[in-house]
């Protein structure tokens, strides 16, 4: 996965979280980060970010409105998994000329501004501090 690629996803992530607390669906950004399976300072530091301000809704009959974007929102987070098999694959180039295909690797709670999911595994430098620049050859000198 790019870094462009995750930080979209990220950012779909947090603004169907954002709605989910706005609504009232849950009342705690813990009960929500236990719910879809995402690491605790995560909902709490987009929470945070925000004004905070809720609008209770109706739970047991919604407007038609607030159920699509219920139901839209839920499926978003839900499509988030921490699990290997459904992320995607590394990609880097092995020795014996094939692609690796380990998952990538999910980054840190604190990392998260750069996108949830690296773009490498673990052992290709998913989880490097710094940032990878690919090579440029110079054809002026």
């Amino acid at each position: 996965m790019k870094p462009e690629e995750s930080k979209i996803f990220t950012a779909s992530l947090e603004k169907a979280a954002i709605a989910l607390l706005r609504l009232e669906v849950f009342r705690k950004p813990d009960d929500l980060a236990r719910r879809f399976g995402l690491p605790l300072p995560v909902p709490r530091h987009w929470w945070r970010n925000t004004d905070q301000k809720t609008t209770p809704i109706d739970t047991i009959s919604p407007t038609p409105k607030q159920a699509k974007m219920i139901r839209r929102a839920t499926q978003i987070l839900e499509g988030w998994e921490k699990i290997k098999r459904y992320r995607p694959d590394c990609g880097a180039s092995l020795n014996n000329g094939k692609r690796c295909k380990n998952s990538v690797a999910i980054r840190p709670p604190e990392g998260w501004d750069r996108g949830c999911l690296a773009d490498r595994c673990r052992i290709h430098g998913g989880l490097a501090r710094t940032i990878r620049r690919k090579k440029t050859t110079d054809v002026d000198e």
